[in-house]
């Protein structure tokens, strides 16, 4: 199996410090600061990964101490933004080319759409296990049993 190439990372400088390079998704990156906001200029980014033949060449990442940005080289228009929890399930997927940037827009639309189309059920009611409606805005736990006969937990219904 081959090594994988590096992943290039440009991060805010005031962000440096949340950038755990001990972590196994950011294990072989390179990593590029700039100062600010206004210095971000995904055009020049590309470039310069580009003329980095031994880093990956399809994408780089963007760190703004918020959120991820992963953004195609050969179109910085194509960007998937993400946030901390789902980095090390997405960043390894793109480096070992197993999905693309397109793949992970994709899957988000879709799941857009299918919560469009629950929120959008003419006379849906949420009933609990006595058949009686929920009320629109009470905060309720929903407990799903593996088995038929499971005994629901007292606790958390109604």
């Amino acid at each position: 199996m081959a090594e994988q190439k590096p992943i290039h990372y440009f991060v805010c400088s005031d962000s440096s410090d949340s950038l755990n390079l001990n972590n196994s998704t950011e294990e072989n990156t390179i990593v590029e600061y700039f100062d600010s906001e206004e210095d971000v200029d995904l055009a020049k980014f590309a470039e310069i990964v580009k003329s980095k033949p031994n880093c990956v060449q399809k994408y780089f990442i963007v760190y703004n101490g918020t959120e991820y940005c992963a953004v195609k080289t050969d179109n910085v228009e194509n960007t998937y933004i993400f946030s901390l929890k789902h980095r090390s399930s997405i960043v390894p997927k793109l480096a070992a080319g197993t999905a693309t940037i397109d793949a992970f827009i994709e899957y988000d639309k879709h799941m857009e759409d299918m919560a469009k189309k629950l929120e959008t059920q003419p006379g849906f009611k949420l009933r609990d296990s006595n058949g009686k409606v929920i009320p629109d805005g009470k905060e309720f736990a929903i407990q799903i049993l593996s088995d038929p006969e499971d005994e629901l937990d007292e606790d958390t219904e109604g």
